[in-house]
């Protein structure tokens, strides 16, 4: 029942959010809820690349990385009942924005900067992260990309939350 309420929608599930936020954990549990299929654009980047993302960004730079992201993003974008998790900087593309905005249902994960960091600071695939002050980095970047995920149609506050209780939350506010 679920499914089909969904697709009668034809609207795809976008997840937004900072990187640790846990777009692509709560994304793969809903699509395994709803039984939809489930892209999370780094990893299409580097099936499609053959690289990850951090040898992407140290080789080509971010411009190039950005390209990639955007060509890949809009055709995920074209996909039919999916749910994507979308890259941290994705959404500060505008054409990758506005198709989200006015075809997807957008879901701001929200999760406060402190643990943002703590989940980051053990992570060896954050690329910007790298060789900086997570924290001061964390704080420019929310500067920069919080205005843009506010105009996502749902915000989920997700920092004291378990998968389990994000799912639940994010259902009842799809009605699905």
């Amino acid at each position: 029942m679920s499914k089909k309420r969904l697709s009668q929608t034809k609207k795809n599930i976008v997840f937004l959010g900072h990187m640790g936020s846990g777009k692509s954990t709560i994304g793969r549990g809903l699509s395994k809820k709803l039984g939809l299929d489930f892209y999370d654009t780094d990893k299409e980047i580097e099936k499609e690349m053959g690289q990850k993302i951090a040898k992407i960004f140290d080789e080509s730079g971010e411009s190039i990385f950005r390209n990639i992201e955007r060509k890949i993003t809009l055709k995920l974008l074209d996909k039919k009942n999916s749910i994507i998790a979308l890259g941290g900087g994705g959404f500060e593309d505008l054409k990758i924005r506005k198709l989200i905005l006015n075809k997807c249902n957008s879901i701001w994960l929200k999760c406060d900067l402190n643990i943002l960091e703590k989940r980051c600071r053990v992570s060896k695939k954050r690329p910007l992260l790298s060789n900086k002050n997570i924290k001061a980095e964390f704080e420019r970047l929310n500067k920069i990309r919080q205005k843009n995920y506010s105009k996502a149609k749902f915000t989920i506050d997700v920092s004291k939350k378990n998968k389990y209780q994000i799912i639940k939350e994010i259902t009842e506010a799809l009605k699905i």
